[in-house]
């Protein structure tokens, strides 16, 4: 046999021809169809054959070809079980709940171009009822009703550049990317999204349809991936971190891992030979899940996250034709991973209302097809669902992660109520698989099958809260993530039963084990029985946090882990558990905040980045928790008043000790607490004139260096933001702009986009009426001063192009935020009077029309056009030097937003 190129094009070029001739015609025959079986059989074994050929090369033998259809059968047959052991373990009996049938394609925070007024085949009116593009979204397209795959997620304005007199807007249309498409797209990447966001079931699911694929039996529910035919790996980082940590982080371990995976998981016949040429033909994905789950340093039997995400890279550069996809928590996957790695990154976006109400269509016909409804109960409590997450904005925020809302569904359908809380809905489902879903089923709940009458189930959470702690805390030390020795743990159940007086509480221990293992799921057995997990993460999780916050030393147990990633959410759930159940034990969660936000610890002062990240903590918890409710528990005005205090010194620090992303995610936290930096109502604005008058210079508005007959000239610090912009649109009763449904457009502190050049104009003519000021938009050479001082230089900071010092294209892209971010995140990247983001973030308009050399030349088109200075988060780093300019029409808004000048008599005594 010869594997030269040119016999393996021709062949594979014929299998594909006869490929499509089959796809012209039905792949699944109807059943009365005399040749069905036939036909099915024909159309597998060309497939077989075709992806046989692209990993074998031409004409693979029959041994070959059995090996790829056994391997893809296996596989398909074990992604076929959605896993619901530790949630509902009746619904894991049997056959199970089928993940084809209740999986929703999920998509990314990345978005796709499908229409534009620049491009006339697909008319925007289409999209829209009556074909009028300022009605509402066809339902059809309507992500409140869509999937992702046709749903309009992001609308732009675009200039249609034709004619300079006949210059005119139009409209861009996007949906998402979805996420098998960004697995097609990039052959490296790394898909991140947050705890039970569907990483996991997405690379199961990809995994089945892909076997799928290859056996001839396509059924349509892979959306978003062209055919190509791929062998599907899918490894835990686990089991290949365990591995590195015996044999060393070395490319031959990873391939050792994988070969074994093959091997042992779905006893794949000659492992070695199919693995090998698969990777060496550019045939296989790789699918490595769970980087989250591995520790943050080495630790005994297990490798740590860098050094397994090295290992990975080197195996991708020696296999440089292989796709390789990996998974991680978003707050994981920090700047030294993305460095460490240096592959394209992808962020699962949360369910949509419209992904939503498909699962709960679909979960509810899974269980009328099993049974455990009937049709009409079926659909009733579908309805139900969904009309309740309706009625709630915390519901329609919880419904947007899948693993919620299967539990959402699950606690419904036991309990007849929908928990609005996760604290809540996570001991609802710890309440049924500690059997009062067995009670409710006519068998005996766990503490019957114990032999415990004296006690209840909830009596039970004291040392599961325990063993969920040990669990947790144990990952990041010496073993792997949530594996509790068996003895150990036999041993501590016994310990519990013996001081509640069970009698033989060695067999009750036993009992137990028994029952989490055959019917809870809660617990599961590991390593041949040698450990035991817990089923799901995020109830070890919950579990971890209220044994931490229920202790005496509670802020002390928090203040010790809160630097591990890992703990937030322990912490996080554990302050919601105290909140909703314990609301006698409050005034923990006050320390807890409260040490969070002071600067000291112990007495002395914290290290400047260990307090900004304590400060960004205990606002989020503060914000998960709803400071609205936390209120009638403890001093909220106290504590949110040294949080703005504190992370406005965060921002200002020009050192800059933590990352951007850091920083921005201090950013908008300050904005939703009531960012103080900026004047908002007239009030304020008359102080912060008053301070100008009077000479201040670390105000809101910086002195410009004098201009030739000039009156004295303040420019605002930072860009107009949102909660300034939308004083006046209030006031004057506007509509709103189209950027103010976007929620990543329409935060309090973020610049202001999407203004036309006459709003900006309106606005400072309103401002100044009522302010009693002369405020304005600076004129080009007033803008120019503003940013370059008297030392002209090159960039508001400098004459270096540095890092981190504006918020451009490049920036957006490494960190994976399409958007602008809140004014002064880069306080590194003042410029010379002192304001902030006059590189980046929104293009400013100025007063000026357009003219080519800014100076004399006569205007061009209409002469209309204004000149915008600054550049936007959209713009390359060329477009951060302070003589960066555009035009615009003055009806355009897009990235746009300004700032404002005001002017100062400085014949006053004040000035």
């Amino acid at each position: 046999m010869t594997d030269h190129p040119d016999d393996l094009r021709r062949r594979i070029a014929e299998l594909e021809a006869q490929l499509r001739a089959l796809s012209s015609q039905p792949v699944a025959p109807t059943i009365d169809s005399p040749h069905a079986g036939r036909d099915i059989n024909i159309a597998t074994n060309q497939t077989i054959t075709y992806l046989s050929t692209i990993i074998y090369g031409p004409d693979p033998d029959a041994t070959q070809r059995e090996q790829v259809e056994r391997y893809l059968r296996r596989l398909a047959a074990r992604m076929h079980r959605l896993p619901l052991r530790g949630l509902a373990a009746q619904l894991d009996d049997g056959p199970g709940v089928a993940l084809p049938q209740v999986y929703v394609m999920l998509a990314t925070t990345s978005h796709v171009e499908v229409a534009t007024d620049a491009d006339p085949t697909t008319p925007i009116e289409h999209f829209y009822q009556q074909g009028d593009r300022d009605q509402p979204l066809k339902r059809e397209y309507d992500p409140e009703h869509a999937l992702p795959d046709r749903a309009i997620v992001a609308a732009e304005p675009l200039v249609l550049r034709g004619q300079r007199e006949h210059e005119t807007s139009g409209r861009l249309l996007y949906r998402a990317l979805l996420a098998a498409e960004a697995v097609q797209r990039y052959p490296r990447l790394v898909l991140l999204g947050e705890p039970g966001g569907g990483k996991s079931t997405f690379l199961r699911h990809l995994a089945w349809a892909l076997a799928r694929r290859g056996l001839g039996e396509q059924d349509g529910t892979l959306f978003g991936w062209q055919d190509a035919a791929v062998l599907p790996v899918l490894l835990p980082l686990r089991t290949l971190a365990q591995r590195l940590a015996a044999e060393g982080a070395a490319p031959a371990t990873v391939s050792a891992a994988l070969r074994d995976e093959l091997a042992r998981e779905y006893d794949a016949r000659q492992a070695d030979g199919l693995l090998d040429k698969a990777l060496a033909s550019g045939a296989a994905l790789l699918l490595l899940d769970g980087l989250d789950e591995l520790p943050i340093e080495p630790a005994r039997g297990i490798a740590d996250r860098l050094a397994t995400l090295r290992a990975v890279r080197e195996f991708a550069e020696l296999h440089a034709g292989a796709h390789v996809v990996l998974t991680c928590r978003s707050r994981v996957f920090d700047a030294r991973l993305r460095a460490s790695l240096g592959w394209p990154v992808e962020t699962l976006a949360p369910f949509t209302l419209g992904q939503v109400r498909h699962f709960v269509a679909d979960w509810h016909a899974a269980l009328a097809g099993r049974a455990v409804l009937t049709r009409d109960q079926a659909g009733a409590q579908a309805q139900i669902l969904v009309d309740t997450i309706l009625s709630s904005d915390r519901l329609r925020q919880l419904a947007g992660t899948p693993l919620l809302l299967t539990m959402m569904a699950l606690v419904l359908a036991e309990r007849g109520e929908l928990p609005r809380d996760r604290p809540l809905l996570y001991e609802r489902i710890i309440e049924q698989l500690l059997g009062q879903w067995d009670r409710h089923k006519g068998g005996q709940g766990l503490t019957s099958t114990i032999g415990a009458a004296n006690l209840r189930s909830d009596d039970l959470r004291t040392i599961l809260d325990q063993l969920s702690y040990e669990a947790h805390a144990g990952a990041a030390a010496q073993h792997a993530p949530g594996l509790l020795s068996a003895k150990d743990l036999h041993y501590a159940l016994a310990s519990f039963f013996a001081q509640v007086r069970v009698e033989d509480a060695w067999e009750a221990a036993s009992r137990c084990l028994a029952y989490f293992d055959e019917r809870s799921g809660l617990l599961l057995p590991a390593d041949d029985g040698e450990s035991y997990t817990f089923a799901h993460s995020t109830l070890q999780e919950y579990g971890a946090g209220r044994h931490m916050l229920l202790q005496p030393n509670a802020a002390e147990l928090v203040l010790r882990r809160r630097a591990d990633e890992r703990w937030r959410e322990p912490i996080a759930l554990g302050l919601g558990a105290v909140q909703r159940f314990y609301p006698m034990l409050a005034d923990r969660i006050e320390r807890v905040l409260s040490e969070l936000i002071d600067p000291d610890e112990r007495g002395r002062p914290k290290p400047r980045a260990r307090w900004y990240r304590d400060l960004i903590l205990a606002a989020e918890l503060g914000q998960e928790r709803d400071w609205s409710l936390l209120r009638a528990l403890i001093n909220v005005d106290r504590l949110q008043r040294e949080l703005r205090r504190g992370l406005v010194t965060l921002l200002a620090d020009p050192a800059q000790p933590l990352p951007v992303a850091e920083r921005v995610r201090a950013g908008f936290l300050l904005g939703d607490l009531g960012d103080p930096r900026f004047p908002i109502t007239i009030e304020a604005w008359k102080q912060a004139i008053a301070d100008a008058r009077a000479g201040r210079r670390d105000g809101y508005f910086c002195p410009i260096p004098s201009l030739a007959g000039a009156q004295a000239l303040w420019i605002a610090r930072y860009p107009i933001t949102n909660a300034q912009f939308r004083e006046w649109t209030r006031a004057a009763q506007l509509p709103p702009r189209r950027h103010e449904s976007d929620a990543h457009f329409s935060r309090p502190n973020q610049p202001a986009a999407g203004v036309i050049w006459q709003l900006a104009s309106g606005f400072c003519a309103w401002l100044s009426q009522q302010a009693g000021a002369t405020i304005r938009l600076p004129n080009e050479a007033e803008w120019e001063a503003a940013a370059r001082g008297h030392d002209q230089r090159r960039y508001p900071w400098g004459s270096q192009r540095l890092r981190d010092r504006a918020a451009t294209k490049e920036d957006h892209e490494l960190r994976g935020w399409p958007y602008p971010v809140p004014v002064g995140c880069y306080p590194a990247g003042a410029s010379a009077v002192g304001a902030l983001d006059m590189a980046g973030n929104v293009w400013e308009w100025t007063s000026d029309l357009w003219r080519p050399d800014g100076k004399t030349a006569r205007p061009r088109s209409d002469g209309l056009a204004r000149a915008l200075r600054g550049g936007g988060y959209l713009s390359k780093k060329s477009q951060t030097v302070a003589t960066a300019r555009i035009e615009l029409p003055p009806g355009t808004g897009f990235d746009n937003g300004f700032r404002v000048l005001l002017e100062i008599d400085d014949r006053s005594p004040a000035g």
